[in-house]
Parts: structure tokens; sequence; C-alpha cells
């Protein structure tokens, strides 16, 4: 019996090890929790979380400005128009006066949404400064509403093609428009967006002008661009979105111009958009 014991005690002992000695391997093997991560003024300084705050409400901003210009589209056209171009002062000047004067330029990157992180990284090569300076913002302010004229045999797709073209600062070179035209994707959203705007579905018009912008900035449509229209063609595509503040709130703005640029349009040289 005294035997039996001792067996019994030496099996439960090595059973105590390879439980200990498996829980070990398990803690080795699981990967470990990383530290929070702490702001201080070396990694982030005060103004740059101010500002942060602030573009973020601002850009909250611009999505009203968007509502309103989506609801006024469904009867009230001309209306739509009016507030967008009076809407977007204000919006434009304090979004530059938070960028340009209370915020360090190296912290710009910062205030940038990790979503748009792509499109700014894609800017740095050309040397694009991300944030319009005011000069800008005050001429971009006082320019009128792109007005295109369709071609003869211009589809309602060409038409908005074209005037994507003219707010992105861009000619209509029947090079790059056949070769835009030939994109696939692109082609999918601009047949999208057309078939949204003609059912008066605004608000998925919307949607679908942002996924084509998305499509415009392809890597693959930049060079194409600079291919046909040369290389500061890129560069004026790029100027055209950081003056509506792409980098830091997203589309809402640049969405709205496009949507009021329709009205515009379809109310004036361009029924085909109806």
């Amino acid at each position: 019996m005294v035997a039996s014991r001792a067996l019994l005690a030496g099996a439960l002992a090595r059973r105590g090890l390879l439980r200990i000695a498996g829980l070990a391997g398990v803690v080795a093997l699981s990967p470990r929790r990383a530290p929070a991560q702490v702001f201080t003024g070396t990694s982030i300084s005060q103004a740059a979380q101010d500002a942060r705050r602030d573009v973020g409400r601002l850009g909250l901003r611009a999505d009203a400005m968007l509502r309103h210009v989506i609801a006024d589209g469904r009867a009230q056209d001309a209306r739509a128009v009016r507030r967008f171009r009076t809407e977007q002062v204000t919006l434009a000047r304090e979004l530059s006066a938070v960028l340009n004067s209370r915020v360090s330029e190296d912290d710009w990157l910062l205030i940038v949404p990790t979503r748009e992180l792509d499109l700014v990284l894609a800017m740095r090569p050309l040397v694009i400064r991300i944030a319009p300076k005011p000069e800008m913002v005050e001429a971009v302010l006082n320019r009128r509403l792109p007005q295109v004229e369709p071609l003869a045999g211009d589809s309602a797709e060409d038409v908005l093609l074209t005037l994507v073209l003219e707010v992105l600062g861009l000619e209509r070179r029947v090079a790059l428009f056949e070769q835009l035209r030939n994109d696939d994707a692109l082609q999918a959203a601009l047949k999208d967006a057309v078939a949204a705007l003609k059912g008066k579905l605004y608000g998925l018009a919307a949607f679908e002008l942002e996924r084509l912008m998305r499509e415009m900035t392809q890597a693959a449509t930049v060079a194409a661009v600079a291919e046909n229209l040369g290389p500061p063609a890129a560069q004026r595509l790029y100027n055209a979105l950081v003056v509506r503040f792409v980098p830091f709130i997203g589309w809402t703005y640049f969405t709205a111009l496009l949507l009021a640029s329709v009205y515009y349009n379809r109310d004036t040289t361009a029924p085909v958009l109806r």
C-alpha cells in the first residue's frame, strides 16, 4: 500500500508539471496586448488635438450642407445651387483658418482621417500642399460653377464625365476621354450616378458621385491624366480636391459641389442630365 501511494503521488506530480509547462507554452504563443498609446507634448501638440476636433465639427457641417443640397434638389434646383454657393463660403473660410493659422503644417497629417490617408500619400511625390492657402480658397469661392456644352452625340454619362473633368480643372481631350470611357469601373460608376440623378434619387446620387470620384483618383486614372494632359494636370486634379478640403473632411463638400453643378447644368446647357 505504501508503494501504491508513492506511485500515485509521483503520477500526480508529473501531471502537475505537464499542466504548468502547457500553460507556459500557451502564454508564450499568445499575442501580447499592446500597451495603450499615450499622447504627450512631444507626440501630438495640443493645437493639433484642438484642430482635429474643430475640423471634425466642420466636417459635420459639410455633411449638413450636402443634405440640404440633396433635399432642395427634388423640386428646387436653383435654390439648391444658391444654398450651396452661400453655405460653402463660411465652411471653407473656417476650415482654412483652422489649418493655416492654428496648427503647424508638420501636424496636418495627424488630422487626416485614415480613410483618406492613401489619397494624401499619393499626393506626396508631387509635393502637394494638402491644406489650401487662404488665397486659393477665396479664388475658388469667387468662381462660378462649371458649365459644360455637350457635344453632338454625347450621352448623359459623357456629359457627367465632362463636368467632372471641368470641376477638376482638366480639359476634355479625345485620347484621355476615350481612355476613361473604356475604364469599366469608371463607366459603371458613371452609369449608376446618372441613373440615380434621372430617377431623382439624390441621396443615392451623392453616394454614386463619391464612388465616381474615388475611381477618378485611382493611381491608374491619375497616371492616365498625366500621360495625356502632361504632369501638371495631375497637380491640378489634386489641388481641386485640396481646395475643397477632401484630405481632412472627406468627400461631402466636393460631392455637394458636383451635385449643385449637375442641377445648374441641366437647367441651362445640359438637359440630357434630366
